[in-house]
């Protein structure tokens, strides 16, 4: 197939995460719980204390449990590229971007050998209600699956709430001894396995972990670099797009991985290339005098971006034209 270039491949393949997550679980293991403070602007890292014959059994079964059914024996999973990420039925999204927003920057990092001489979390020093989220660790010294689960406020019950509970083989509600309470659940939002982050959760990671800003930065500066192009009729319509948190995910990597930037291709080459491709015919309409694109449509902006992508490609053999998000170069010079 001829184009442009290429885009980074996905660095494990659906069947290379299962053996992954297999290899971890079938092999002596133990589970960790990690509470995740943030304590004015920092986020610190507590152990939680669940050493006892019910508490860390359960909880071991429960994130076991989830490991299972949603990557090891899910035959419908699919993984994708986070900076394509569209929002598919039983995807997961691979996070395939350079930098890491300070929210993330602790779940990245997590190091089993360090993280096993952290303080534990003290009731009389720490504050629940600082509760950030939990990092889950399932594995050995050597080899370990690590779990995010964000915490949300509303799964926290405060000693000084009124507390009902029914009495066990009678009718009658009682007032429950006043502790704090965690709800805790096996809805996991990040997976990090063989050091690749996984995202199941697209929605937490924008609006919890600083991912939406981080986004935003580098979408803003492939507008930038498309204007210099001068290929838009009105580069005001893009700008205006930065605020569709999907359509920003995919323009933050255009400028760093488009191979149109890195191979310098000229806004003529652009401009003929769409009028000239079968796959193109009637996707955009042009200026007057013809020389730049109006995106006037969702359907003009979606198919701009895809070519800043260079993700038209056409077949020497069959010389049919095919859209491709994900491709490998294969015109590397043999040595």
């Amino acid at each position: 197939m001829n184009t442009f270039g290429s885009q980074r491949r996905l660095k494990m393949t659906t069947e290379e995460l299962k053996n992954a997550a297999v290899s971890v679980l079938e092999k002596p293991y133990h589970t960790q719980l990690y509470l995740i403070l943030k304590v004015g602007d920092e986020l610190i890292m507590r152990l939680a204390d669940i050493e006892d014959k019910n508490t860390a059994p359960e909880i071991q079964r429960m994130f076991v449990g989830f490991v299972n059914n949603t990557i090891i024996s899910n035959d419908n999973i699919i993984i994708r590229s986070l900076s394509v990420a569209d929002e598919l039925p039983n995807a997961i999204y691979e996070y395939d971007y350079e930098s890491y927003p300070e929210e993330l920057g602790v779940f990245k990092k997590f190091s089993i050998e360090t993280a096993v001489k952290s303080e534990k979390f003290n009731f009389k020093t720490d504050n629940l209600s600082q509760l950030f989220g939990y990092i889950i660790y399932l594995g050995s010294m050597e080899n370990g699956i690590v779990l995010f689960k964000k915490h949300y406020s509303i799964s926290l019950i405060k000693r000084d709430s009124f507390l009902l509970g029914a009495i066990k083989s009678a009718e009658r509600f009682e007032k429950l001894p006043g502790e704090d309470i965690i709800r805790l659940n096996d809805s996991i939002q990040l997976v990090r396995i063989n050091e690749v982050i996984f995202v199941l959760d697209l929605k937490m990671l924008e609006r919890n972990m600083g991912f939406s800003a981080l986004i935003q930065k580098a979408a803003s500066e492939t507008v930038e670099a498309i204007q210099t192009l001068e290929i838009l009729d009105d580069i005001q319509v893009l700008k205006d797009a930065l605020c569709e948190p999907a359509f920003s995910r995919k323009l933050s990597r255009v400028k760093k991985s488009s191979p149109i930037f890195k191979l310098g291709i000229t806004k003529e080459a652009i401009i003929e290339f769409t009028k000239t491709t079968p796959e193109l015919a009637g996707k955009f309409k042009y200026s007057d005098d013809g020389n730049k694109i109006r995106l006037d449509t969702k359907k003009s902006k979606d198919a701009f971006l895809k070519l800043m992508n260079d993700s038209f490609l056409r077949s020497e053999l069959t010389k049919q034209y095919y859209e491709a998000s994900t491709k490998d170069n294969i015109t590397q010079a043999s040595n």
